[in-house]
């Protein structure tokens, strides 16, 4: 005899039954329901997104007219320094304003704001009031004007031929380096990887970057900038390519002169490195009993402390522009223009405002003070790859560092007897 119960069970948990087609309609139907209700709110029902009191034009005048600690914190730069690059590119017609819609205080002022704190596009668009396709097109419209600026204050100054003045004073450097006419090094810049290239940007630290090369005066000022090599480059390598190619117009110095690199590049015409299998870092002879013991470590030393003016440089630059350490998700093209707009600006900052606050606290005591123009001078010199690295001029080239450090250290003994 069937259970009564054992039939009413199954009926209840049939699929087919019409209590349970009842259940899932009615599921189904409110779904639906709930759908259609979120796109009427979403598509039909906008609430504004820009409603903030302070527009983006108030918000830039504001912070300008305000503390000047407030327009150095948000603008990474002091108030007349802001608007005197706004000026600039104005009178060089490298930046427009929308009429109406947003100045080119604005405009530098997202850049500013981007770079100086990381934000994104949507942090960005709602402090400044204006809708995420204004804020990109008007970003990407800035941050070429500040490249192009670049364009024109990135270079050597006209009289780069020998150590600056203040340094001629210094016996530490002088006279023997008195050819140099700065350094050069690579730094890892961190990026934002195309898709299936993750690899080939990964550096020695398995951190995504791309590796950029630059040289630099005694004045902390950066004079060459090469930028959008994989971060598993090596900066032989990234220098290779950087002299190889005459559309990159490198700064070759005047013949005699030359750039301070270090062991991870090759002895050239223009180019000086440290004795190898020697100690080299300054930290490496810091305390007691830690001094140079041979000729070689003492010119390395020299060398190192001298060189260490691009660290420098590079210090500054990243502890400014934080997006330089956490790239956003930005074309390669466009990683490319951002580093080399924020070495425009590190320059224009240290150009007219030597008593900008960063650079007191990285600057050694040995930087010296610029009398060159500050607008730059036309690249100068000569030279080639093939000529610069042939067994001739390596040759001479370490000849010549070789006569340096056996008068040094002549020098050295010398004086401490």
């Amino acid at each position: 005899m069937a259970d009564p119960e054992s039939d009413c069970e199954s009926v209840m948990t049939d699929p087919d039954s019409d209590e349970y087609d009842s259940e899932v309609e009615l599921e189904i139907a409110t779904s639906y329901v709930q759908l259609c209700i979120e796109y009427v709110q979403k598509y039909y029902m906008k609430r504004p997104m820009c409603t903030s009191i302070l527009s983006g034009r108030s918000y830039v005048i504001e912070v300008l007219e305000g503390n000047p600690q407030v327009c150095y914190d948000i603008f990474r730069m002091d108030k007349t320094i802001f608007r005197h690059l706004c000026n600039e590119l104005k009178r060089l017609h490298l930046l427009e304003e929308d009429t109406g819609i947003v100045s080119v205080e604005e405009s530098v002022g997202t850049v500013l704001f981007i770079v100086g704190h990381n934000a994104d596009y949507r942090l960005t668009a709602n402090r400044f009031q204006h809708s995420l396709e204004t804020i990109q097109r008007r970003f990407r419209r800035a941050l070429r004007a500040i490249h192009m600026l670049g364009c024109l204050i990135i270079r050597p100054d006209a009289d780069a031929a020998e150590l600056p003045h203040l340094l001629r004073g210094n016996e530490k450097y002088y006279p023997w380096f008195e050819k140099c006419v700065g350094a050069i090094d690579g730094t890892h810049i961190s990026a934002s990887a195309p898709s299936g290239r993750t690899t080939a940007f990964r550096d020695r630290r398995s951190d995504i970057t791309q590796n950029v090369m630059c040289a630099c005066n005694f004045d902390m000022r950066f004079t060459y900038v090469h930028s959008g090599w994989e971060g598993s480059a090596n900066d032989s390598r990234v220098m290779q390519d950087a002299l190889g190619h005459a559309e990159y117009e490198f700064p070759w110095p005047p013949r005699g002169s030359y750039y301070l690199v270090d062991s991870g590049y090759a002895i050239g015409s223009a180019f000086l490195p440290p004795h190898k299998s020697a100690r080299y870092h300054v930290q490496e002879f810091r305390g007691v009993n830690r001094q140079p013991t041979t000729p070689q470590e003492l010119f390395n030393y020299r060398h190192s402390s001298l060189r260490m003016v691009i660290e420098r440089c590079f210090g500054v630059l990243k502890a400014r522009f934080p997006i330089l350490n956490e790239m956003h998700s930005f074309s390669i093209s466009r990683q490319r223009l951002l580093v080399t707009a924020c070495c425009a600006l590190h320059n224009f900052i240290r150009m007219y405002n030597r008593a900008d606050e960063m650079f007191h606290v990285w600057e050694g005591s040995f930087v010296p003070n610029s009398d060159a123009n500050p607008v730059g001078a036309a690249r100068v010199g000569s030279g080639g790859t093939e000529e610069a690295f042939n067994a001739r001029a390596q040759r001479a080239m370490s000849e010549y560092r070789d006569e340096i450090t056996a008068a040094m250290w002549a020098d050295y003994i010398g004086n401490r007897a």
